[in-house]
């Protein structure tokens, strides 16, 4: 029998990639949500990019796929470039 992962567990699985080895991408973790309309996905922020960080939360056993826009802020709001990433997570179903 298989269930949805929780959001608590996501954001521990992601705690240990942001604050270890990628902890110089600056996650938003107090963003972390579930996607609405979308099974077993959350989604957080972050203020950089890195395809090594893709690749390794990738290569864990309880992830289908790692996907990002970037997210600009609203005219007038910043000056110049404020540049931040939207990263979603899809689960695998895992056992109860």
């Amino acid at each position: 029998m298989k269930r949805s992962i929780t959001s608590a567990e996501s954001e521990q699985l992601l705690k240990i990639f942001f604050e270890g080895k990628y902890n110089f991408l600056g996650a938003k973790l107090e963003n972390h949500k579930k996607v609405r309309g979308v099974e077993d996905t959350y989604t957080l922020t972050v203020d950089k990019m890195c395809i090594d960080f893709i690749k390794d939360l990738s290569a864990d056993p309880r992830v289908v796929t790692v996907y990002y826009n970037p997210l600009h802020p609203p005219q007038g709001l910043s000056y110049g470039l404020n540049l931040r990433y939207r990263i979603y997570v899809k689960y695998e179903k895992v056992d109860f």
